[in-house]
């Protein structure tokens, strides 16, 4: 169960950077809204105290610009200073700090990698070094002083009278004591821990799990997912990576929604060269739209910030789309099978169908998915195709499982395009690797009403199954022997 965030428990105070207020501001923020981060930092604290200043210098040495040590910062920083000192020295440090300055996703993920590879080592040392257990027994015992010390302190202070000489000393010499000990422990743990396979492992963390964000929400134009991501709040980015380090299927599925989008791309681009007219250059900030001038100064660690702050203030620059391909588009109604014939592809087919829904969101269509076996599943509808974090983990976790009805996925898309006004003339993509019967009263009222509503149906079946069923009620259909070859030889992509 996640740590609720209680501003009052503990804050990042105690640096050894040239951290500043709004530096620990910024951190603490990270922390209201990333439970995985409060657990483990509450975890940290009970193997190395003081761990949210430890996990706030982290944060900072990845994030900021120019992080450096302070020289001048003692106190509860001692503790941990050694090891942020080795972690800036590294090589490995360098190449993380590519991914993660200025880019507060990348940052929390390497911080969240680094503390709980610490917490291992820290755990992992404490039981079998001798000096460190020493040392930590040193520890518990002064603080232990430092306490019965201020209580009588305390106690005076009750009775109206200030605390005496002799306790005045006691404290700042214990408080020398602590902090000259803390400093050897951190000290001992720098001097044994493997900072390399540590930050590697950090960069790769960052890497994979920005990369499987950016599968599942990108857009047509290739290299937009970063930019689409400075659209999500960082609350849901995080709870997005959470959910891909824990379901090995929706990893799958985001790999393959990547998989899928680039085929897409390759489609809408050979159409759009063929019916589109780009007339002119504006400033705005869809993502979609980016030149690739921007894209460039995106993905450059040197020019990222300024990207960002004119992205935000809608001041990039993107081309103004014109003509034909961007009038006359209706909605796309996507159903797709997921009878248990389904199963071993189903993480292709939720990527399937986020590569479509990139699509309607490209052309600022409406998207209704449906998933169908027996029955239908739960029907998604998006308006002009944008999928929030929700309704991404839905398609790419949801599963029918059973067996294989066309009635009722085709009276749904029916009841959608009758029902919503913004469905009207919608297109409908109908996949399914199997085959159901239609009976006659069933098919003479669809044309009816598909005839009436003015919508078309496009049939796409994969595998070895016949297409018989599927013509009866499709304006065209395609028979493929899988997902990938109904993304690259029909014309599903170029809807």
């Amino acid at each position: 169960m996640a740590l609720p965030w209680n501003k009052n428990q503990k804050h990042y105070f105690h640096s050894c950077l040239n951290t500043d207020n709004y530096d620990k501001r910024q951190f603490e923020n990270l922390l209201s809204v990333a439970p995985k981060i409060r657990e483990t930092e509450a975890k940290g604290e009970s193997v190395f105290p003081g761990y949210i200043n430890f996990m706030g210098d982290q944060w900072s040495a990845l994030y900021k610009g120019q992080p450096q040590i302070n020289p001048e910062a003692g106190g509860k920083a001692a503790l941990h200073r050694p090891l942020i000192q080795k972690m800036m020295i590294s090589e490995d440090y360098q190449k993380l700090r590519e991914q993660t300055t200025l880019d507060d996703f990348s940052a929390a993920i390497g911080t969240l990698s680094i503390s709980q590879t610490m917490i291992k080592f820290i755990e992992e040392r404490k039981k079998n070094d001798e000096q460190l257990k020493e040392m930590q027994k040193q520890q518990e015992q002064l603080q232990q002083q430092i306490r019965q010390n201020q209580q009588s302190i305390q106690k005076r202070e009750q009775q109206g009278k200030k605390s005496t000489t002799t306790q005045q000393e006691k404290s700042k010499k214990l408080a020398d004591l602590l902090n000259e000990l803390q400093q050897h422990m951190g000290q001992q743990l720098a001097n044994n821990i493997d900072m390399s396979q540590m930050l590697s492992q950090a960069a790769q963390d960052a890497n994979s799990t920005k990369q499987g964000i950016e599968d599942l929400i990108s857009g047509t134009q290739a290299g937009s997912g970063a930019a689409e991501m400075k659209k999500i709040p960082l609350r849901q980015q995080l709870e997005l990576a959470e959910v891909l380090k824990k379901d090995r299927v929706v990893r799958k599925v985001a790999e393959w929604a990547g998989r899928f989008k680039a085929i897409a791309r390759k489609k809408q681009k050979s159409k759009h060269v063929a019916s589109v007219e780009r007339e002119g250059i504006i400033q705005g900030n869809d993502p979609e739209l980016l030149l690739p001038t921007e894209l460039a100064m995106l993905n450059n660690p040197s020019t990222k910030l300024d990207f960002y702050r004119r992205f935000t203030e809608k001041q990039t620059l993107q081309y103004a789309p014109q003509g034909k391909d961007s009038a006359g588009k209706g909605p796309i109604v996507l159903c797709l099978d997921q009878s248990g014939s389904m199963d071993d592809q189903k993480e292709q087919a939720a990527g399937f169908a986020l590569a479509i829904a990139m699509i309607a969101r490209r052309q600022h269509r409406d998207f209704a998915y449906i998933p169908f076996a027996s029955k239908t599943g739960k029907t998604l509808i998006f308006p002009k195709g944008k999928i929030p974090v929700e309704g991404i983990i839905e398609i790419a976790t949801s599963f029918l499982d059973g067996g294989t009805n066309f009635e009722q996925p085709l009276r749904e898309a029916i009841k959608i395009v009758e029902n919503r006004e913004r469905f009207k003339n919608a297109d409908v993509i109908f996949v399914t690797d199997g085959s159901a019967h239609l009976n006659d009263e069933f098919l003479n009222n669809y044309h009816e009403k598909k005839k009436k509503l003015d919508f078309k149906c496009m049939g796409c079946v994969l595998g070895s199954s016949s297409g018989h069923e599927v013509e009866k009620f499709t304006d065209e259909w395609f028979a493929v022997t899988d997902l990938i070859k109904a993304a690259e030889d029909s014309a599903v992509f170029q809807i």
